[in-house]
């Protein structure tokens, strides 16, 4: 059988799958003594979460980017309290820094929405050019009539069957029936006609 700590630098380094890891971690006995080995994780994001390494990684959703990038992390911080070297060739954090830094400030868009229609099929693109290529599809998908939302909380673009709604405008609330002043914003089904709205408070 493969050694376990090879599963995992293969992992990082971005020589298996991510199918393939979940796969090891659900059927190989010998990661999963491993992950669960006493290591102190007190003061990190893992002891937060978890008891140990392993209940960390197996309760990660790996379908999308964000839990991938966690799972690296996760395995990047063991690496270093054990001392293990590695290289650095994973696509995946330097792409999700990209996508953070292309994504318009009035946007959170699910990971699993951003793989599927925001990034650019051709990996051999430079940075310059990806920037480029997400920017222009996530103004593709998110389209507003005069000015994008300015959300009082989070963004919460409404999209209905993966298919983000047009935005309209946005009315500000100031009425005794509501607690609080707030914002209301209108979307538009382009498909059905229909008019949504989501409601925001200070």
């Amino acid at each position: 059988m493969e050694n376990v700590t090879s599963i995992l630098l293969k992992f990082v380094e971005g020589k298996m799958t991510v199918q393939e890891f979940e796969n090891e971690l659900y059927i190989n006995g010998e990661l999963e003594d491993l992950l669960r080995q006493s290591t102190d994780w007190s003061g990190t994001y893992i002891g937060n979460a978890a008891n140990d390494l392993y209940n960390y990684l197996i309760a990660l959703d790996y379908s999308g980017m964000d839990g991938q990038i966690n799972a690296i992390g996760a395995l990047e911080l063991y690496f270093a309290k054990k001392g293990i070297t590695y290289s650095k060739t994973n696509k995946y954090p330097e792409l999700y820094d990209l996508i953070l830094a292309s994504q318009p400030k009035y946007l959170d868009v699910d990971t699993s929405f951003i793989e599927k229609y925001i990034l650019p099929v051709d990996e051999n693109l430079t940075k310059t050019e990806l920037k480029k290529i997400i920017r222009t599809n996530f103004e593709k998908y998110f389209r507003f009539q005069s000015k994008p939302p300015h959300w009082l909380q989070s963004p919460a673009w409404i999209i209905k069957d993966e298919k983000p709604l047009y935005f309209v405008g946005q009315l500000e609330l100031k009425n005794k029936l509501f607690h609080d002043d707030g914002m209301v914003y209108i979307f538009l089904n382009e498909d059905t006609g229909e008019i949504e709205t989501i409601m925001q408070f200070y």
